[in-house]
């Protein structure tokens, strides 16, 4: 079956800050980062077809949830897109924010602007995680329209705040 596939699902208030996120893995990974943390979702078409439980996991995690994060992109195609834009206007209309992790080397594309938080850039193991002052990655957040703006300070601060804990 074409379209995303996920490998899990869980509910986490660190992906996003400020937000309690349904966090969606999806197979299908074409980046291929050395030292993966999930090599699992390198796998092309692992494990469920989304679109059969996409709204039956919203429901499940609604009232627990601000924020639908998807961790992924599949293998990117036009199709995986399109479908992943349909779920991010799916979890709007439910009055939830949604989130992009995606983990390719690209600035902000336009079928990205119905994404509220977009995270992007490949893991580098030398320049760090999100966390990290020295990362590649960049983590935005939708102001208005299709502007965004860099809040990737914020990992850095949060970072800060679990290591003094």
């Amino acid at each position: 079956m074409s379209g995303l596939h996920y490998t899990e699902v869980c509910l986490s208030p660190l992906e996003v800050p400020g937000e309690s996120s349904i966090c969606i893995y999806l197979s299908g990974c074409i980046n291929r980062c050395h030292n993966c943390h999930y090599p699992e979702l390198q796998k092309e078409d692992y494990r469920d077809a989304l679109k059969l439980y996409y709204k039956d996991i919203i429901a499940l995690y609604l009232h627990l949830a601000t924020c639908v994060c998807f961790l992924g992109e599949g293998k990117g195609t036009g199709v995986e897109q399109q479908e992943l834009s349909e779920c991010a206007k799916y979890a709007h209309g439910l009055g939830l924010k949604t989130c992009l992790y995606s983990g390719r080397d690209t600035g902000i594309e336009p079928w990205m602007h119905v994404f509220d938080y977009i995270k992007l850039g490949s893991y580098q193991e030398e320049a760090g995680p999100l966390s990290s002052r020295t990362t590649n990655q960049r983590f935005y957040v939708r102001k208005f329209d299709s502007h965004y703006k860099d809040i990737t300070a914020i990992f850095y601060k949060q970072s800060a705040g679990i290591k003094a804990n």
